[in-house]
Formats: structure tokens, C-alpha cells, sequence
């Protein structure tokens, strides 16, 4: 394979006349296609240089061993099935195309439809599973240039898949911040630009979704999270064990974090408390001077790198993730989490304490509410008839609807009590 800027493409094409004339009209869209002559040749060179390659391109008709027949059945089922082995061996997705002047019957009944995951809206438009050759060339050229300028996403998602189903649950600002981090450390070319010091503050705010997460399921008591903000400082001590002095309350069983969790937060509450926001004011890009002084004197003095301290507390933030999510696992049941809640003055937990997750779905000028506290989506409450009903509050985020901002959270997520 050569070694060039372009985007590089490993090519099954027997035919020496294609393989002549394509390269030079693909080179004019920043593609090298590389050919290979039969599948073990391409498997071959998949194997030993995966990282290298962004894109596959498959000549239905071509042979799968050099001295077997053409036979495009046999060929697309044992490429593909070898090329999705390969890539979840490696833990990453290589989109593949398939190339062809085949007929469409044999053809698209050999294509399988993991090619969705990049490629289906070809097939909404076209009807059709593959590209024609001399006809879709064109088309490939750019959709393969653009898959992998977006493909770094892609497979940020397919590595670290039972992460980013976790972060599609918080804040939309959050899962972006985290998911451009992670791409900035394996993909450093898509982010020639990227500077460390706009990521501390997010991923305090990050760490401010995991207290949420275990505020919804009662691990967390509610008066940690008021008008829609988190007390950081306190839901960090409560889960490490330590006195909550402020809000008068500590967890009965000694903290739910081990060592390393512990240590983890701590490292990304400091680092990220040179500087503070709210989601509403605040983007990684809108740091003010002073602020970023603030990072720069504070990795400074530590003798640290701030690109790699990023990456490591990003990486960090994804093992607190993961331990977030089998805790609550483990620990599901709301009310037995609330036993754990210790006041400090010695008192019992107030009733607001216990309920605070349960109320009457109302409805006011056209405005679906719980007390005073929740918003709700009108169209879920009139389509599932629970106007009037005694709901409990099982998802809950801060509340950014201007019409109705004076409830400060929205309910998106609530359950009937019969």
C-alpha cells in the first residue's frame, strides 16, 4: 500500500483494465484504491495493516481464492463474513461497498445488511444495495470521502458501545463533549485543533450526570439537587462515606464508591473547579481568558501534559460511567436506597424526602405539570390518557424550555401507580 495522504481503499478487482482506469479518476476525490486480485490476497493485506485502511471495496464478480471461479454467492459471503470478523477482532467498523456489473438479483441477495450502518440512505434513494460500476462511480467516490471524514464517530460509538449507550441518556452536551474527547485521542488528525483546556470544565459537568443519575434512583438524597443545579461538592462527599456537612446528611453504609472511583471523581472534581458553569452558560469554546489562565497555572504546577491529563480523566470518566451503571443495577430499589440517607441533627427523613418523585399529572393553559417542579410532554400524557394520575418521576433533567421555565426540571421519563 502506498503511503500518501490520501484515504486509503482496499480494492477487490480482477479485471487489469478497471484496475488501470479507476485509480486515476478515484485519486481526484483524495482515494488510493489499492487492488487486490482475489480475497485472499485483500484478506491478507486487511489483516496485517488494518488501522491503514478507511474504506472496502468489493468487485462482486471476483474470485475468493486465485485459482477459483467468479462466483459472486460464494465471493460476498465468505468477504463479508471475513470483514466482519476482522473488525470486531480489531473493535473497529471499516464500511465496505460493493462495486459491480452484476445483475441485481444475485447481487443484492448476496449483500447482507450490516452496510446499513453507514450506507442506507444509498439504498432509500437508489433502491438498490450496491453501486454500478461505470454508472455510480462518481456517487461512491464522494460517499466514501465523506463516510470517513464522519466515520471516526462511528467508530468512537462501535468501541466504546456500552459507554455511549449510557451517555445517550444524559445531557446532549455531555455526550458530545466525551464523544469528541475520545475521538480526539484515537483519531488526532480529525481534531487538528483540539485544546485540552476547553474539556476540564465539561467534564466536571459530566461528573455532575453521574450524581444526577444516582439522585433518580434515591441513592442520592433530592435535597442535593435543587432548582435544577447539583450540589457537587456534597454528592461527592455522601457517596465516598464523608460527612455532606453543608446539606446535613451522610450515606448510612459508609459511601457506595470503592478506592479507584473515589480517586477518579476527585481528580476530575478538582481540575474541572478552576472554572464552573451551569449548561446554560457555559461551552467548552466560550471560556474566558482568565479562565483558561486559571487551567494553564493549574497544570502547570503540577508538571503535567494537559492534552494526555484530558485523555486520561475522558477515560477515567468512562470507567465511572460503567461502574455507575452496574451499581444502579445492583441497587434498584428506590426506597431501599433511602434507608441509607443519614441526617447529621439525627432526625427522620421528611416526607418531601420520601415523595418528592410522586404526584398528580395536571394540566394548565395547555402546560402538563407535577407540582411545581416538573414539566411533562403533553402529547405522552393525552396519547397514553394520564391526566389525572398518580405518576411516579423516573427521569428527570434540568428544564430548558423557555415557554415554561419556571418549572426548573423536565419529566421525560415517568411510570403510572396503580
Amino acid at each position: 500500500m502506498e503511503n500518501n495522504d490520501l484515504i486509503q481503499v482496499l480494492w477487490v478487482e480482477d479485471d487489469p483494465n478497471v484496475t488501470k482506469t479507476f485509480p486515476i479518476k478515484a485519486e481526484t476525490f483524495g482515494l488510493h484504491l489499492d487492488p487486490y486480485s482475489c480475497w485472499d490476497d485483500a484478506k491478507a493485506a486487511l489483516e496485517s495493516d488494518f488501522n491503514s485502511w478507511s474504506a472496502i471495496i468489493l468487485d462482486a464478480k471476483c474470485k475468493y481464492h486465485r485459482d477459483s471461479a467468479d462466483n459472486a454467492v460464494e465471493f460476498l459471503r465468505e468477504a463479508l463474513d471475513d470483514i466482519s470478523t476482522i473488525c470486531e477482532k480489531k473493535g473497529r467498523i471499516i464500511p465496505w461497498y460493493v462495486l459491480t456489473g452484476g445483475s441485481e438479483t444475485e447481487v443484492s441477495d448476496s449483500i447482507n445488511d450490516k452496510r446499513l450502518k453507514w450506507d442506507s440512505d444509498w439504498t432509500d434513494e437508489q433502491h438498490k444495495k450496491y453501486y454500478s460500476k461505470n454508472v455510480d462511480n462518481k456517487a461512491l467516490y464522494e460517499r466514501i470521502k465523506a463516510h470517513a471524514q464522519k466515520s471516526c464517530r462511528i467508530q468512537i460509538q462501535e468501541m466504546y458501545r456500552d459507554v455511549y449507550e449510557q451517555l445517550l441518556k444524559f445531557n446532549a452536551d455531555v455526550c458530545e463533549d466525551i464523544l469528541t474527547i475520545l475521538e480526539a485521542i484515537h483519531f488526532p488528525g480529525f481534531h487538528p485543533d483540539f485544546n485540552p483546556k476547553y474539556f476540564y470544565n465539561p467534564l466536571r459537568k459530566a461528573l455532575e450526570q453521574i450524581f444526577r443519575s444516582l439522585g433518580i434512583v434515591g441513592i442520592i438524597p433530592n435535597t442535593f439537587f435543587q432548582n435544577g443545579n447539583v450540589n457537587l461538592n456534597q454528592c461527592f462527599m455522601f457517596v465516598i462515606g464523608n460527612p455532606a456537612e453543608k446539606l446535613r446528611y451522610k450515606h448510612g453504609g459508609g459511601g457506595i464508591t470503592p478506592g479507584h472511583i473515589r480517586d477518579m471523581m476527585s481528580l476530575i472534581y478538582n481540575l474541572g473547579n478552576a472554572s464552573s458553569h451551569s449548561f446554560e452558560s457555559s461551552h467548552p469554546t466560550e471560556l474566558s481568558d482568565d479562565e483558561i489562565q486559571n487551567y494553564d497555572n493549574q497544570i502547570r504546577n503540577t508538571g503535567g501534559n494537559s492534552r494526555l491529563l484530558v485523555f486520561s480523566i475522558a477515560l477515567q470518566f468512562c470507567e465511572i460511567l460503567q461502574w455507575m451503571n452496574n451499581y444502579i443495577k445492583n441497587h434498584p430499589d428506590k426506597e431501599e436506597n433511602r434507608k441509607k440517607w443519614v441526617k447529621l441533627d439525627g432526625t427522620e427523613n421528611t416526607l418531601e424526602d420520601k415523595d418528592e418523585s410522586i404526584g398528580v399529572v395536571e394540566v394548565h393553559n395547555g402546560i402538563y405539570h407535577i407540582g411545581n417542579k416538573y414539566l411533562l410532554n403533553g402529547k405522552t400524557i393525552e396519547q397514553r390518557g394520564w391526566l389525572g394520575k398518580m405518576v411516579r418521576i423516573i427521569g428527570k433533567d434540568v428544564n430548558k424550555t423557555p415557554s415554561a421555565k419556571h418549572y426548573p426540571f423536565f419529566a421525560y421519563k415517568i411510570e403510572p401507580i396503580e
